[in-house]
């Protein structure tokens, strides 16, 4: 870790189906990426950033990762790659991080990131520490014939046809926790804030499922992009999944996020979706909900900018459920924090854990009979300037061959219902659940 990173850059000539794009190559192993504004994969290994355990341990890795990537910078030919198209390619930490500051985590620099901007070529990069890198075109050329070549990634490429022409899986669910474990638990963080002592925590389920085959990594993007389930699309090892929630995205001296909080579930027809909106719309409870995270973030952003700007609570809809959402804009102070030092400024926020953070957290170690994992967690990159992009890990699995953990959270505030809050986790579930069952 100690030895600078070196890169090369070079565009290179594929072209991809939609929806799944440059998401059909990322294969079983390394990182992907789809945003707004960026789609990226990664193979190999340049260096490791690891987070071990303890107090703090993201202001610190903040400090490791930017001390990293300062040095790294283009060596050799350009291939051709414009200013944009460098730009777009800069070397990159990437990866998910556990919830749990008690839990260890890693970030790594790819050895080879594929990278295709909006409407423009796609880039690839090398990246070694301490010696000149690989040429990328060459690595990018093999990477793309073997993977295009595995079943897996046909089977991606193909994820967009309709559901019955596909062949169905045969799938055991268990549930990590039964409903009546639950109410016990919402019962006991209600009482918490009765007595005061809390606001707001998220309660978490988890399901394991077991298949007739193996899950494929490739395959479960290319469904998850053809159903628009989430605005930010990721896999990190086998650790896949669709998020709605951005946490927080860097650009120069502007940061934003973009908390979500109350939940309905959308509703089998037309009717019921639209009573379902208006009871969201209206509902003091899931106003309450949304209006603890979002004070959160915004004073979180407070704390590393001159101006801080709310926009207007708008609903998102999904596949399964919709949500409140507010997109809070902040101007950085100068020099501005990296995107991983606003990450460390409010993670986690009560749309994950709840308010105030550290009772809150400290009862769900206690309640919850699974520790969470990557669940909840930071998920994204960051670059050598800085910018960056955070979203939560969220409508999420992890996939270990025939088997698959589903993660969902609900936030418990005064007024929550216990039952209405475990269908509330049954709809966040069923989002990624649909996809895997085919």
């Amino acid at each position: 870790m100690n030895s600078s990173l070196r890169a090369r850059r070079a565009i290179i000539d594929v072209a991809f189906d939609q929806p799944a794009g440059l998401l059909a190559l990322a294969g079983e192993a390394g990182f992907a990426w789809r945003s707004p504004g960026r789609t990226l994969v990664t193979a190999g290994v340049a260096a490791r950033i690891p987070a071990p355990p303890g107090p703090r341990r993201l202001e610190r890795l903040a400090r490791v990762a930017s001390s990293l990537l300062a040095g790294a910078g283009p060596t050799g030919a350009w291939g051709g790659v414009g200013a944009e198209g460098a730009a777009a390619a800069a070397p990159l930490v990437v990866g998910a991080l556990p919830f749990d500051d008690l839990a260890h985590g890693e970030l790594v620099v790819p050895a080879l990131i594929l990278e295709q901007a909006p409407g423009g070529p796609v880039v690839a990069m090398s990246v070694a520490a301490g010696v000149d890198p690989p040429d990328p075109a060459a690595m990018a050329e093999r990477w793309v014939a073997r993977a295009l070549a595995q079943p897996a990634q046909r089977v991606a490429r193909e994820s967009a046809r309709p559901a019955e022409a596909r062949w169905p899986r045969r799938i055991e669910v268990t549930p990590c926790w039964e409903r009546p474990g639950w109410r016990a638990a919402v019962e006991a963080i209600l009482a918490e804030i009765r007595a005061g002592r809390l606001d707001k925590a998220v309660l978490s389920r988890q399901v394991v499922l077991e298949a007739d085959r193996p899950f494929g990594r490739a395959a479960l993007l290319g469904r998850l992009a053809a159903r628009g389930s989430g605005a930010y699309l990721y896999a990190s090892g086998g650790f896949v999944g669709a998020s709605p929630e951005l946490l927080v995205a860097r650009s120069g001296g502007t940061a934003r996020s973009r908390p979500l909080a109350g939940t309905v579930p959308r509703g089998a027809g037309a009717a019921e979706e639209a009573r379902q909106l208006a009871r969201l719309r209206a509902s003091a409870k899931e106003a309450l909900e949304h209006r603890l995270v979002l004070d959160a973030v915004a004073g979180g952003l407070a704390k590393a900018a001159d101006l801080v700007e709310v926009a207007a609570t708008q609903v998102v809809s999904l596949p399964t459920v919709a949500h409140l959402a507010t997109e809070v804009t902040a101007t950085l102070g100068d020099p501005p924090p990296t995107a991983l030092d606003l990450l460390a400024l409010l993670h986690p926020t009560p749309a994950v854990a709840g308010t105030p953070r550290e009772v809150a957290v400290d009862l769900l170690a206690r309640l919850e009979p699974s520790g969470r994992g990557l669940y909840a967690g930071p998920v994204g990159w960051m670059d050598a300037n800085g910018d960056g992009e955070w979203a939560l890990a969220l409508r999420c699995a992890s996939l270990a061959g025939s088997n698959a953990r589903l993660f969902a959270g609900a936030g418990i505030v005064a007024g929550s219902d216990p039952d209405a809050e475990w269908d509330e986790t049954t709809s966040k579930l069923r989002a990624i659940f649909e996809v895997l069952s085919t």
